[in-house]
């Protein structure tokens, strides 16, 4: 039995339905699909929550814990509930055989990525050597499939550093565990972006600091934290 889990921003509510509608029609079906919403938005003003397809569930939350509530608030709630939980982003069309294909490459010592990049593309120096077929920073754009205890924990809150980089973050708290992330490529096969705007994180500038800048920033944490990605010499 598994869930999936997204969140977004006001000014993308009106583009939701197809992107929802995408994951509803996965086989096999999801128990559940959430939408995880912070009832205060950290870098928008509030509005109403978007009116969804039936089988959504709209979560409205507390706290904005940035990208990372796609993943962190069902991660908490459904541990012991549910076998798997599959997070992604909202801006993308997801095919058929998404889920399945990342549900197969899943075991209960590996996490499934649909894209994923290694450290040597942010400088950073692993444990290991690369393994075929593994990667280090799973992205969360095309969908990542874990045991939902694996986000659970108290730990896995993103301090200001690693707020607005969730797919760094989120992997440095697979990797801490043991988790290894496997790819699985087949459930990117056929991805279509759902919509264009201008509020693409990638593109963002949060307190001061653009993507390369906050990269850093967030990998300077994980290092200090525990001890994991130092720069590479």
């Amino acid at each position: 039995m598994y869930a999936i889990s997204l969140t977004s921003i006001p000014p993308r509510y009106p583009h939701l339905g197809p992107v929802l509608a995408s994951v509803l029609a996965q086989r096999p079906a999801p128990a559940r699909v959430i939408l995880a919403l912070p009832d205060v938005p950290a870098r928008f003003a509030a509005a109403p929550p978007p009116d969804t397809p039936e089988g959504v569930e709209t979560w409205l939350l507390p706290r904005d814990e940035g990208p990372a509530t796609k993943a962190l608030p069902a991660a908490r709630a459904l541990t012991g509930h549910i076998d798997r939980l599959i997070y992604c982003d909202d801006d993308w069309l997801m095919p058929p055989g998404w889920a399945a294909a990342l549900l197969d490459a899943t075991t209960d010592r590996h996490a499934a990525a649909a894209a994923g990049f290694g450290l040597d593309r942010l400088k950073r120096h692993g444990h290991r050597a690369p393994v075929p077929g593994l990667t280090d920073i799973a992205q969360g754009f095309a969908g990542v499939c874990i045991r939902p205890e694996w986000l659970a924990g108290p730990g896995c809150i993103p301090p200001p550093a690693a707020w607005p980089v969730d797919d760094i973050w989120l992997s440095a708290q697979l990797a801490r565990q043991g988790i290894s992330i496997r790819l699985a490529p087949a459930a990117r096969t056929g991805m279509r972006h759902a919509f264009d705007d201008a509020h693409a994180l990638q593109d963002a500038v949060i307190d001061g600091r653009d993507r390369p800048a906050a990269n850093r920033a967030c990998m300077d944490e994980i290092t200090a934290r525990y001890g994991l990605w130092p720069p590479a010499p």
